[in-house]
């Protein structure tokens, strides 16, 4: 006798109901989906960190230093070349005064090349300026990082040099900088907190709404087509439950993609973080803290976004003649789904404020000031209550549409 599979003998083992068999039924085919799977799973536990880190990992100097040619025609510049040198960002190799340093960089053989010129330590010591000569790509982004490198170290060694003669002259270093400017921020955020702040709602709500899209499709739409629907009609079950079990069957799609997504986001701000504070060289910048309450917010409002849009595309996907015609609603309304997240990643606060009531993008809002710190109570209980009934009024829409013979079976 064949031996029972693992899927049979955990359903057997459950408490009997009408709901939770179509429930089951609808997260088994899911399973046997590779593009519903690949969206649940491999999109926000892979694609969302590379897709947060390549720019950074291919910036990062420590990850890929910049190769800079180094011409040093004046031999008493040792100390300047020394500070050069002590920079472990930068691979600096040595040059000779007969190679064409403006093709050295045009053929790619470096990043950028550094001269410095015989008399640069001469007028330096005479009380004047020396000049140091950069020939970099403008086009190259190792190059233009090599570049901000050699500023840093030329600023770190003019100030020195400055400190240096105003103590000579016995004169107080303020003379050079009378005025200064004190800056205060009603909130501390850390340049990875913005980052944060910007990128993690966006992408959040990117998978939130794609991972039950292909699923969505497929058991409304697609069993129309493929005449399995016929089937559920004719067991002893009412529609609304029918609904209700495809719908709780891709919301079980929909939790598994927020904890990926969750997952996958973690590890891209963290990863995100290192790398930040190495393209910047300011550890201290790189710092991201977000309270456990707030991290609870994110994962609730994700879910929400999750499930607004599965039922949208199940009401819209219901309505359709056809697999390919509701394929064709998916990506139209996917697209409009995304396009406007990535306006909020650069709308300001007094807009944003507007947007709370709005399905899907104030879900997207509370996340995004809960990546900040900065959740207010009132916003986010309102923003709860409007997302719900929304979510509900697309649910009974989904189960009118789902109960006419005329939609149902419309060609």
């Amino acid at each position: 006798m064949k031996r029972p599979t693992l899927a049979t003998r955990i359903w057997t083992s459950m408490p009997k109901s009408q709901l939770a068999d179509i429930v089951w039924r609808e997260f088994l085919d899911a399973l046997r989906d590779r593009r519903t799977m690949a969206a649940t799973i491999l999109f926000p536990i892979v694609l969302v960190p590379l897709s947060l880190n390549i720019p950074m990992f291919l910036m990062s100097p420590t990850r890929n230093p910049p190769a800079l040619g180094l011409l040093q025609l004046d031999p008493a510049a040792g100390d300047f070349t020394a500070m050069l040198m002590g920079i472990k960002e930068i691979q600096v190799t040595g040059i000779s005064a007969g190679q064409n340093i403006t093709e050295l960089v045009a053929e790619n053989v470096f990043d950028l090349v550094l001269v410095i010129p015989a008399n640069f330590s001469q007028l330096i010591l005479a009380g004047g300026r020396g000049s140091l000569i950069v020939v970099y790509d403008s086009t190259n982004t190792r190059s233009t990082t090599g570049v901000s490198i050699v500023e840093f170290v030329r600023s770190r060694y003019a100030d020195k040099i400055v400190e240096e003669r105003l103590k000579d002259l016995n004169v107080n270093p303020s003379i050079i900088e009378p005025v200064d400017l004190k800056v205060t921020s009603v909130r501390e955020v850390t340049s990875t907190q913005a980052f944060a702040g910007m990128m993690v709602p966006y992408f959040i709500g990117i998978v939130a709404v794609l991972a039950g899209a292909s699923f969505a499709t497929d058991t409304t739409a697609g069993e129309k087509e493929r005449r399995t629907l016929e089937a559920f009609l004719t067991m002893p079950v009412t529609r609304v439950r029918i609904v209700f079990g495809k719908f709780l069957g891709v919301l079980v799609l929909s939790i598994i993609s927020v904890i990926f997504d969750l997952l996958g986001v973690a590890i891209g701000v963290s990863v995100y973080s290192s790398l930040f504070a190495e393209v910047t060289m300011a550890p201290g910048t790189a710092q991201l803290t977000i309270t456990p309450s707030n991290l609870i917010v994110i994962a609730v409002f994700a879910l929400i976004v999750s499930m607004t849009g599965d039922a949208i595309l199940m009401a819209v996907c219901i309505f359709a003649k056809s697999f390919k015609e509701a394929q064709q609603y998916s990506s139209i309304l996917t697209t409009a789904f995304t396009m406007p997240m990535i306006a909020i990643m650069f709308l300001p606060p007094s807009i944003l404020g507007n947007l709370i009531a709005v399905p899907i993008y104030g879900p997207i809002t509370i996340m995004r000031d809960a990546i900040y710190n900065v959740t207010a109570l009132d916003r986010l209980v309102f923003c709860l209550v409007t997302s719900l009934g929304y979510l509900a009024v697309l649910l009974f829409l989904a189960i009118r549409l789902f109960s006419s013979e005329r939609v149902l079976f419309r060609v």
